[in-house]
């Protein structure tokens, strides 16, 4: 029998007379895919069960494919399966905290980042089991005649730069606590988000996976195999039945299925569909290229390794083998260069280097001597990469990233490309590892204009290094256009720019035509070498299409307006983003999936605990390089059995769980082995990887020098401006005065004048979001907009408010 309930670093304790155990709420996950041609369909059931004598939330944070079209989810209790509504995020949370209190059964699936869901499942009675059941379609990645089906399985620690905004929604952190890797920051709000507690190295949870994947090609399928886990095979005519084995079911890295179909490579693919909202299509397009070998443009080639501490063991292991053979695989004529960062950036020389032996020899003996540790700082290494001097105008510029991409920060980063990256050039990413941060890899080179690849820390290094070289070596299809013809309007086609194709590199495009009457697309381009390239597609759109189709189109327009806030929410974007989401059904930063039971299941009076799920560390990744020396050292925080929801208040111990001790208390107040707090037993998210910062002081605040680049080099030439409060509507007079107090003491650096025009989400005291109405703004400097964006992030409100505020301020001289 339960006698005590601890809660400790972020996962909840059972003290039983015999021992002290972790509590799993996330018992099994059992995942089906079927896959027809170029699109799987996939369902993902997480079963919870509830070990405590006391009504219990689960919290879990888990991966899904950065592009899935996630469109369905039911909990099941019993015989009884309750669907799932998309409503808008705050009103799927304001339904679900409503359902919790009144002791009704509820699920929400929130969507965190593209590639990070959260899942909450209230009110699970005691010994009970309850399953969630999440259903999505994805696009199969193709190259070469071979298909590419991932599922990933654990979010990996991400790194949280930026200044911890006091009293976050996690309740992680206090003014004289050490920056953690999950608290909410000026730069990642949600930061506390994004991090689930890791069990130790060791230690592992009963939690298990079984996947079973059906794949119909229509044709012979041939090569099926799997670099990440062991699978078994079976085939039935054109079928083909692929499972995990069964001593190869922990949840700790992508599954990844690699396949090829016989016969010729199709050229095109046009999949169609049509309902009431229009006619859709998918569109793959493989050109035939036609290059001579001889035919390579000498480049210049920036390399960026990420040598944080995320990176310890395997995954810089692979990098640096990697680095090895890009090295001796370049061209002759090219010239190369090589970048590494961690808290700081660091270089092989100031300027690109002719590829020579003794150069090479430079280079190699460099790459032996890295080693991983400190922060994952790689917004200053991207800086530095782009900035990187030029020395011959002539060279293609070519950078490539080699990462994890554990960071929370990804649209700054994105941002940063997006602005940054100089016309002709080209940015790769190459992710190492087991579990790798794919949404910000794939994201970085689409905006980029090059490939991503990704890379097992313990797969063959040496046919990546050379399919990337035969990539970027031939020439390209560049110029694409698109040209409709036939009845109507024209179609709306995502990506609305195409990309420049790479050799084997297909083009995937989704369009939508809302009247469906067919028509031809007409396709043109020109081939390295000034070749110009021609291919005509006729469409035409039925009602048994795929229906699929059209969530993949609303899924590539929420990607495309999302890449266009990737600077900062506006109320346009994230209006048509939410308008998208819920015609197509799908999960968006800005809707959520809410599901709750018609009858009221415990008494909401009594007590009940929630836990997050705790999960594996991903496999290759080193506890030391997340954790550092103190990984194992996390102070135990005793939080138990809750009250009813309606009476929490800030003294109540909702608002101490999860509370970080401050660094300096930890040995210090450790209780002895076998007192009421023992030890933990979880790693909270990362407190390791601390970084040194270079700072400077505004509005009483310390903003990191690196992310304000462009302010601090507009200050040596700009005068020092204020902010003047305009207008404000939705707070009180004294609510009023502390915000116009505090945002006219905040000093900024520029030339320009104008006014901005924000609406914020305030939520329990915090501001949750800040959105830029473009229209009604004048003023245009970006690096400026960042800063009071930060600023009024960071606002600390004296009073639990809950309420959406107009702001108008000037930006005056």
């Amino acid at each position: 029998m339960t006698q005590t309930i601890e809660r400790q670093a972020g996962g909840l304790y059972v003290q039983t007379p015999e021992q002290q155990q972790i509590a799993f709420p996330l018992k099994h996950t059992e995942v089906q895919a079927k896959i027809a041609g170029n699109i799987s369909r996939v369902e993902v059931t997480q079963s919870f069960e509830n070990p405590f004598t006391t009504t219990l939330e689960a919290v879990y944070i888990f991966p899904l494919p950065d592009e899935a079209a996630v469109d369905d989810m039911l909990i099941r209790i019993g015989d009884k399966t309750i669907k799932g509504s998309i409503k808008k995020r705050q009103e799927a949370q304001q339904i679900y905290e409503q359902a919790k209190e009144q002791g009704r059964t509820a699920g929400l699936l929130e969507q965190e980042r593209d590639n990070i869901f959260t899942q909450s499942l209230a009110n699970i009675q005691p010994g009970e089991q309850i399953d969630v059941i999440i259903r999505y379609s994805e696009s199969l990645k193709f190259t070469a005649g071979n298909y590419e089906f991932v599922f990933p399985m654990v979010v990996a620690p991400r790194y949280i730069p930026g200044i911890p905004i006091e009293g976050n929604a996690g309740g992680v952190g206090s003014a004289t606590a050490p920056m953690t890797q999950n608290q909410d920051t000026d730069i990642v709000p949600d930061g506390s988000r994004l991090n689930a507690p890791i069990l130790p190295s060791g230690m592992r949870s009963p939690h298990n996976i079984n996947v079973t994947i059906e794949i119909d090609a229509g044709v012979e399928v041939q090569n099926v195999q799997s670099p990440s886990h062991q699978i078994q095979i079976s085939y039935a005519e054109k079928r083909v039945l692929v499972k995990l084995a069964g001593g190869d079911t922990i949840p700790n890295k992508d599954l990844i299925l690699r396949y090829q179909v016989a016969g010729e490579s199709t050229q095109a693919t046009v999949l169609s569909q049509a309902d009431e909202r229009g006619g859709h299509f998918a569109l793959y397009l493989i050109p035939a290229l036609q290059y001579r070998q001889d035919q390579v443009v000498p480049k210049d080639v920036v390399f960026l390794i990420d040598t944080s501490g995320s990176q310890m063991g395997a995954p810089l292991m692979q990098c640096q083998e990697l680095m090895r053979r890009f090295i001796n695989g370049l061209n002759p004529d090219d010239t190369f260069s090589i970048v590494d960062f961690s808290d700081t950036t660091r270089q092989l020389s100031p300027v690109p280097l002719a590829n020579n032996a003794q150069n090479r020899t430079r280079a190699i003996n460099y790459i032996n001597k890295l080693t991983a540790n400190g922060g994952t700082e790689m917004l200053r290494g991207i800086r530095a990469v782009l900035n990187f001097p030029v020395t011959d105008p002539g060279r293609l510029r070519s950078i490539v990233l080699l990462t994890d991409g554990y960071i929370g920060n990804e649209n700054q980063i994105l941002a940063e490309v997006q602005q940054h990256l100089k016309s002709g050039n080209r940015l790769y990413s190459f992710g190492a590892g087991s579990s790798v941060n794919r949404f910000l890899l794939n994201r970085i080179a689409e905006l980029g204009r090059g490939i991503s690849h990704i890379i097992r820390h313990d797969e063959p290094t040496d046919e990546v290094v050379n399919k990337f070289y035969r990539q970027i070596n031939n020439p390209v299809l560049a110029n694409i256009n698109l040209q409709w013809e036939g009845d109507g309007d024209s179609p709306i086609i995502y990506p609305a720019t195409p990309p420049d194709l790479f050799a084997e590199q297909p083009l995937v495009l989704f369009g939508k035509k809302p009247d469906a009457c067919g028509g031809k697309l007409h396709i043109t381009g020109i081939v390295a070498g000034g070749t110009r390239y021609q291919n005509t597609i006729n469409l035409e759109f039925e009602e048994t299409g795929n229906p699929a189709i059209a969530q993949l189109w609303g899924r590539s327009r929420i990607k495309e307006l999302m890449n266009k806030m990737v600077h900062g929410e506006t109320k346009l974007g994230v209006e048509a983003v939410t308008d998208t989401a819920l015609t197509y059904q799908l999960l968006s930063q800005y809707t959520a999936f809410v599901a709750v039971s018609d009858d009221v299941r415990v008494n909401p009076l009594q007590g009940s605990v929630s836990v997050q799920v705790p999960v594996e560390m991903a496999e290759g990744i080193s506890h030391q390089g997340i954790y550092g020396s103190v990984a194992m050292s996390i102070e135990p925080i005793r939080a138990c059995i809750m009250p009813a929801a309606p009476h929490v208040t800030p003294d109540t111990p909702e608002f101490l769980t999860r509370t970080r001790i401050p660094k300096k208390q930890k040995k210090k107040n450790r209780p002895s082995p076998g007192a009421p707090e023992a030890e933990s037993f979880l790693s909270e998210p990362p407190s390791g990887r601390l970084q040194n910062k270079e700072k400077y002081s505004y509005a009483d605040e310390s903003l990191e020098d690196i992310d304000l680049a462009a302010v601090n080099f507009a200050s040596r030439i700009a005068p020092v401006v204020h902010l003047k409060v305009v207008s404000v509507t939705g707070l009180n007079e004294q609510m009023i005065a502390l915000l116009t107090q505090y945002l006219e003491a905040v000093s900024l650096h520029t030339g320009c004048c104008g006014d901005l025009v924000f609406e914020l989400q305030i939520n329990k005291g915090r501001v949750r979001q800040v959105l830029l109405d473009e229209q009604a703004s004048t003023f245009k400097e970006q690096a400026v907009i960042d800063v009071i964006r930060r600023s009024l992030i960071s606002w600390r409100i004296p009073q639990l408010l809950t309420t959406t505020v107009s702001l108008t301020v000037r930006v005056q001289t």
